[in-house]
């Protein structure tokens, strides 16, 4: 009983500062059961919720805004969203999410763009952009942008990323370089136990470390690594004026995330198929 108290007390503490903490705001999570690798003519599902992924909490998820897919040949495609459930650990109970099925037609690299509706919360108003790249076969144009007002563009690859891996990114607003900002980084934990969250010397939960935050240069560049396997999220946000919610107006704030997979280090990665030269046509010799 004395433990299941001092659980629930913890349990309290961790939701308090969650909820009063900017930097552990909840935010829309994408991804897959395995990579973001995917074959021409084979479906593949990507799960839509919402929450905090750095500690597997997830909340009952709103339809976004617009969602669609980029195709290598720059066209958007409406993706369809099919309602199902994931378990929240933390309250034992099913939460809302959404199956995106995508059944890539040819080989490139395709973009997974969604915009979610805007959320009043701590004053402000936030809408939310999600990206993620969906590599299928052949290595295409990686670096392609969805056309979002904030937005994240990669100059690493963004798939065949294993863990340690140098990530360089670069910060957009409205195309034009972000200055002075910050990313967030944090992994997705699908299997964290609340009971065994990682603890400071101070026996309190060690929150910082499982989100880090990276300071971006005066042109929007940043560098980053990922410590460990699996599905991770670059987060970056900024205001942006004031926007009328109801019949107030509230200082808006604009928020993009990037979703990535890191392989483990002593997994060999996938094949991923580069675009040949033309060859030009061999010379005979004449006799």
């Amino acid at each position: 009983m004395k433990n299941f108290f001092l659980f629930f007390l913890a349990l309290s503490f961790f939701y308090f500062f969650l909820a009063f903490s900017k930097s552990y705001a909840s935010k829309f999570i994408l991804y897959t059961e395995d990579d973001n690798y995917g074959k021409v003519n084979q479906e593949k599902i990507w799960i839509l919720s919402f929450g905090n992924p750095a500690f597997g909490d997830f909340w009952n998820t709103k339809v976004p805004k617009k969602f669609f897919l980029k195709t290598p040949e720059n066209k958007e495609e409406k993706l369809v969203l099919i309602r199902r459930e994931l378990f929240n650990p933390w309250f034992n109970a099913p939460r809302i999410a959404y199956n995106i099925k995508v059944q890539p037609k040819i080989q490139g690299d395709y973009l997974l763009c969604l915009e979610g509706e805007d959320t009043l919360r701590e004053e402000k108003i936030t809408t939310s952009y999600i990206k993620a790249i969906f590599h299928v076969e052949k290595e295409g144009n990686w670096d392609r942008l969805c056309g979002f007002p904030l937005e994240i563009k990669v100059f690493t690859r963004p798939y065949g990323l294993k863990k340690g891996v140098l990530f360089w990114g670069q910060v957009l607003l409205e195309g034009e370089p972000l200055t002075n900002g910050t990313i967030e980084v944090e992994r997705l934990r699908l299997k964290l136990n609340p009971q065994k969250l990682l603890k400071a010397s101070t026996e309190e939960i060690n929150l910082p470390i499982y989100k880090k935050t990276v300071k971006i240069d005066e042109r929007g560049y940043f560098f980053t690594n990922f410590e460990e396997e699996g599905w991770w999220v670059i987060n970056s946000s900024t205001l942006r004026g004031i926007k009328l919610y109801g019949n107030k107006n509230y200082p808006h704030e604009l928020r993009i995330q990037l979703w990535l997979y890191i392989f483990p280090s002593d997994q060999a990665l996938p094949q991923v198929t580069k675009k040949s030269p033309s060859k030009k046509p061999k010379k005979t010799k004449k006799d």
